[in-house]
């Protein structure tokens, strides 16, 4: 089984409020997922890992894919696909991203299934077909982030 996913996250640098989405496809069938990440975030490079993660946890309960699938992740952050790949150079960096890089690890390397990460420009509206899925990701996570934000700032 081939899984397209897309996630995307939005983050408040006022509040640490971020949230996430996520849609996959495969065999034809599109789900769709998105939400509040629980804690606060310390920033936007985090959240998008958070997503990511998120996004493949998300794919692997949803559509259940056997262990010879393939997943192809795509974000607009490449720090969080350089995180993930273990790609990062600098220590500090790192140790920032170890518990997202530990999740990835445990619950999505874990079962075998290949995770191609591929970056796709954000911000484009719907020049193509991904990016009109990014869109998507964008305007979901941006809406709930904004909720949550407002919540936060009326405590």
């Amino acid at each position: 089984m081939l899984i397209t996913l897309f996630t995307d996250a939005s983050h408040c640098q006022k509040t640490h409020v971020a949230a996430y989405a996520a849609w996959a496809k495969a065999d034809g069938r599109t789900v769709r997922r998105a939400g509040i990440l629980k804690d606060r975030v310390p920033d936007s490079s985090i959240a998008e890992a958070q997503a990511l993660v998120n996004g493949l946890c998300f794919a692997l309960a949803a559509l259940k894919p056997p262990p010879a699938s393939k997943i192809i992740a795509q974000t607009d952050c490449i720090g969080a696909i350089a995180a993930l790949t273990g790609q990062l150079r600098k220590q500090r960096s790192v140790i920032r991203f170890a518990p997202m890089t530990a999740i990835f690890n445990e619950r999505i390397a874990a079962t075998g299934i290949e995770v191609e990460f591929r970056h796709v420009s954000g911000h484009k509206g719907v020049v193509t077909p991904r990016n009109a899925v990014n869109t998507w990701c964008d305007g979901e996570c941006r809406k709930l982030m904004r909720q949550a934000r407002a919540a936060a700032l009326a405590r």
